[in-house]
This record gives C-alpha cells, sequence and structure tokens, in this order.
C-alpha cells in the first residue's frame, strides 16, 4: 500500500471479504474432506489452503501424494460438485514425525498420570497443620509439603 495513495475502507472491506471467502471454502472442503478422498486417504493428507482459486493439499509420504496427483482430476470436479470454481490443486509433501502424533494423542494419560494430578481418594489431611495434602507426602515427610518446608 503507498502512504501517499491510500485505499478507500470500501476496497479494504472488499479485501477483507475475498479472504473470508477463501476461508470458508477452504472450511467447506475440510468439512468433507473424507467424502471427497475417503477415510484412509483423510487420514494422510489434508487440504491446506486456497489462493487464487487453487488449492493446496498436503501429503504425509509419497505414496499418498502419488495417490493425490493421480486422481487429481476426479478430485477437482467432486469439490467442484461442492459449488467451488477451482484453477488447479497443488499437492505437496509435509514430512509429520510419528513422535508428534503420538505425543499429541497421548496427552491426556500423560496428564491424567501427571504427579501433580490429585484425585479425592488419594487425600489425606497432614498430621500438624490439618490441611488437605497427598497420601504420598505423608508417606515420605510425615507431614504436608508445607509444613516440611518449615523444617528447613
Amino acid at each position: 500500500m503507498d502512504k501517499r495513495n491510500p485505499e478507500t475502507i470500501s476496497n479494504c472491506l472488499k479485501h477483507f471479504q475475498k479472504s473470508w471467502s477463501d476461508f470458508d471454502n477452504l472450511l467447506r472442503v475440510s468439512n468433507s474432506w473424507s467424502d471427497l478422498v475417503g477415510k484412509e486417504l483423510a487420514k494422510q493428507c489434508k487440504p491446506l489452503k486456497i489462493e487464487k482459486n487453487i488449492l493446496t493439499i498436503i501429503a504425509n509420504h509419497p505414496q499418498w501424494r502419488h495417490a493425490l496427483i493421480y486422481n487429481k482430476h476426479n478430485l477437482k470436479d467432486s469439490i467442484n460438485k461442492l459449488g467451488l470454481n477451482l484453477k488447479n490443486i497443488r499437492i505437496i509433501q509435509h514430512y509429520q514425525e510419528d513422535s508428534l502424533i503420538t505425543r499429541f494423542s497421548d496427552s491426556k494419560i500423560v496428564w491424567d498420570k501427571h504427579p501433580s494430578r490429585i484425585k479425592k481418594n488419594e487425600l489425606t489431611t497432614c498430621k500438624k497443620c490439618s490441611s488437605p495434602t497427598p497420601i504420598g507426602e505423608i508417606k515420605r515427610w510425615d507431614c504436608c509439603v508445607f509444613c516440611w518446608r518449615k523444617t528447613l
């Protein structure tokens, strides 16, 4: 944007509306993604963005990328049936670490087992201050951590 010739508010709003239109189209494709490409392929490939009527798809592995390239024309026809008028589909390689996938899928299990998590049946009262405290602290120090810190 040139500072000497600023755009009008209506032009700014038109650009903003166009960007939201692309986002809405991407959301429409994402919501019906497994129907468009199949359940197995949907797990390995995701629509990334739509810019200038070009859909960009990321694939986790070369074999999945190849499968998308092979069926690109059918996919484009299916997406056009949703009411989108795409010029092209671009498919790019994206490597995702298995450890990241495992880490995110197991995060609830890890959080539930974290030492800072206390379940109600694992609480008892401190012998010195009568405040609720985890059983493990009583077993270790014979008091809660706050009373134990006072002895240091």
